[in-house]
């Protein structure tokens, strides 16, 4: 049919594109342990949505590489990231300019955990 084709916008191909490189990377491939059912027993990814209209598109992606993941609004408290042990941040993009006076910035928990972050604009 006609309305099953899908557009691809280019932000969304670029997205796509990194996720499939990191597919092909060799290395520690992520080990489902049985018994599990949700992200607060079992390390995550979290994407901190900054009002990307990208940030599902980059959670599912990531998802389907078969690594849990959480989306989170920009403003989420360490208490609700904490028990998600977290592995990686990724900071979607947003609507302001980083340069904007009083533009909003990642919690500070991002920068003091240590763990890995990518920022997507």
């Amino acid at each position: 049919m006609a309305g099953d084709h899908r557009v691809a916008t280019s932000d969304d191909v670029e997205v796509s594109t990194y996720l499939e490189i990191a597919k092909e990377r060799e290395g520690e491939q992520p080990v489902p342990e049985e018994g599990l059912t949700t992200g607060t027993e079992r390390e995550a990814v979290v994407v901190i949505d900054f009002g990307s209209q990208y940030s599902m598109l980059i959670t599912r992606r990531v998802r389907e590489c078969q690594v849990y993941c959480e989306l989170v609004p920009y403003d989420a408290p360490w208490e609700r990231i904490a028990p998600l042990h977290p592995k990686g941040f990724i900071l979607s993009g947003g609507p302001a300019s980083v340069y904007d006076p009083g533009a909003t910035l990642a919690p500070e928990y991002v920068y003091e955990s240590g763990v890995p972050m990518l920022g997507i604009c």
